[in-house]
């Protein structure tokens, strides 16, 4: 498990310090690029001393990591509160993970458009880390979908690639927003999303929406 090693012992202060870090990180990254970015950059926007700076971390892929990890921590609830309600209706289930989810992107739009365009500079360690973190999102979607499935509520021959597929455009917002912000405000957007994704696993839009209490 890929763990960021720091010389500070008191954890909620390591704590706090990464979070700096991170939103230092955010604006340096999506301005300049990672590569552009340097550790003097971090700590004077972060405000920690640069000779500090390396008791919290040991090395510049540490900051790319606690990027994406910081960003992971506001994803994590959702797809938690998902398996704890699997006593659920599937389409109230997959419909209150798609709605979380859009919250959170919405919330962290430059963040996560930073995030697909900076992967690429992650170490082999720690893109394994983030890809496992990613691997385990997927596989709560794909709970859902098998469970719907098995109740004969979703109709999909794949729900390994049905969930690959929602899990991705899930993020598509800070992508493509631009296409869509002049069309869509966001509680319409989530809308036409989720129907979007309803329908692709064979259920009614009226169906969803009444089971979802929507008008």
């Amino acid at each position: 498990m890929r763990r960021v090693v720091s010389r500070i012992k008191n954890q909620e202060l390591v704590k706090r310090r990464h979070s700096q870090i991170f939103n230092a990180a955010v604006d340096l990254f999506s301005k300049k690029g990672y590569h552009k970015t340097s550790m003097k950059d971090i700590a004077e926007a972060s405000g920690i001393n640069l000779s500090y700076l390396y008791k919290y971390i040991s090395s510049k892929d540490d900051i790319l990591y606690i990027f994406y990890d910081q960003l992971h921590t506001r994803y994590k609830p959702a797809y938690e509160l998902t398996r704890k309600s699997d006593n659920q209706h599937p389409v109230v289930q997959l419909q209150q993970l798609i709605s979380s989810i859009l919250d959170v992107v919405r919330n962290n739009n430059n963040e996560i458009l930073t995030m697909y365009t900076e992967s690429r500079h992650l170490n082999p360690d720690s893109l394994m880390a983030v890809l496992s973190k990613e691997s385990d999102m997927i596989q709560c979607v794909e709970e859902v979908i098998h469970r719907g499935v098995g109740q004969g509520i979703f109709s999909t021959d794949d729900p390994f690639m049905a969930a690959n597929i929602i899990q991705y455009l899930m993020v598509v917002e800070p992508l493509r927003g631009w296409n869509f912000r002049d069309r869509y405000a966001f509680h319409d957007f989530v809308t036409a999303f989720t129907d979007f994704v309803m329908k692709s696993l064979g259920v009614d839009e009226e169906e969803w929406r009444d089971l979802c209490g929507m008008q």
